[in-house]
């Protein structure tokens, strides 16, 4: 091997226009790592990880300096189909070949990529692997396993317990976490000792100074606001918290308003108050988190936020579910926010950061 060591990145999705928390920090470390290493991601021609839709070319492209190898999907999910199959399996035994199908069906299903990783992996001085859930980790992880990293970005949901993933977690050399309690999930089901391992986090790129006047004019945003920032699906918990929304604003007269930045995933609300604002611009969401008086993250399955940190290197706090442990560990240790366990607290959290303007600047502090 001459010149910078090679590098290979496998991740489900990839590119500057894919939204997903594993997908972002898939491609910030790419492109952190372009320079002292030769990497190459290999990944699939899929935009949207629902359908898993062709919807990107298949071949080798250049993307923020790093090679990006595309493989086709060869099978599109139906969710409703797919939900209907993985139910029964959360509560009832089953066997390995059934997992093996459920993989499967769940996708990303593409052998070339697995195949194609098979044939350079000889070439790569190391193998990083982002989220344990998909067809691509699990496949890939047997391919070279002496130089395999592990990026779980794991949390505490069914497939979680499938006997399919006790053999990837036992296939890793390595392993990279997004947070302490991430870890300790990890460590509480699986048998990882004697293998080395990190709480690496996440890096966040703080920008410029955001023109928050200039988004307040464009989008009206005259009154204090909430936001939230991500995919809008009730599997986010955005449910709950629009339910938690609508509480507040009927006890708090002249309330913040919700504002929702992202793609939806389920029909858009329209309760008073919650405004959908769409896709912005970087520059365009990094004004709306430095003007919002709180960060909303309702997810109870997270192995951490990126729309969090972001939120909070703009100075504003987090209001995160209680459910979530990595995120309540995370504004707990921090002293960057606040978290609530139920419609009530949800409550009293939001009203009092729009109530006391200056708890938000006391949260803000080193």
């Amino acid at each position: 091997m001459t010149g910078r060591p090679e590098i290979a990145i496998v991740v489900q999705r990839y590119g500057t226009d894919v939204t997903g928390g594993s997908e972002t920090l898939a491609r910030a470390v790419a492109e952190r790592l372009a320079h002292p290493f030769r990497v190459t991601v290999f990944t699939t021609c899929a935009r949207d990880y629902v359908t898993w839709r062709n919807e990107l070319p298949e071949g080798t492209s250049r993307v923020g300096g790093v090679e990006v190898r595309r493989f086709r999907v060869e099978e599109e999910r139906d969710l409703g189909s797919f939900n209907r199959f993985s139910e029964p399996l959360y509560s009832a035994p089953h066997t390995a070949e059934i997992e093996r199908d459920w993989l499967r069906r769940q996708g990303p299903y593409a052998p070339r990529l697995v195949d194609a990783l098979q044939t350079r992996h000889g070439d790569f001085a190391a193998i990083l692997f982002f989220t344990y859930l998909y067809y691509p980790t699990y496949w890939g992880l047997r391919v070279a396993p002496e130089r395999s990293i592990l990026v779980p970005t794991a949390h505490d949901e069914p497939p979680l317990r499938f006997s399919l993933y006790q053999e990837a977690f036992a296939a890793a050399r390595a392993f990279a976490f997004c947070s302490a309690p991430e870890e300790q999930l990890v460590r509480s089901r699986f048998p990882i000792e004697g293998r080395p391992s990190a709480v690496a986090g996440i890096g966040i790129d703080a920008g410029t100074q955001p023109d928050v006047e200039r988004f307040r004019i464009r989008y009206g945003a005259t009154r204090p606001y909430a936001l939230y920032a991500g995919r809008i699906d009730a599997g986010k918990g955005c449910d709950e918290m629009l339910d938690h929304y609508t509480r507040y604003r009927r006890d708090c007269r002249g309330g913040a308003e919700l504002l929702l930045l992202g793609r939806l995933a389920m029909p858009e609300p329209m309760a008073p108050g919650v405004r959908y604002l769409g896709f912005l611009s970087d520059e365009e969401k990094m004004a709306a988190m430095a003007g919002a008086r709180a960060i909303v993250c309702p997810s109870p399955y997270e192995s951490l936020s990126i729309v969090l940190l972001e939120g909070l290197a703009q100075g504003t706090p987090g209001l995160v579910s209680a459910r979530s442990p990595v995120l309540k560990d995370h504004v707990v240790r921090s002293k960057a926010g606040l978290y609530y366990r139920d419609a009530g607290e949800f409550e009293e959290a939001l009203d009092l950061v729009v109530r006391e303007p200056g708890l938000r600047s006391a949260f803000a502090e080193p």
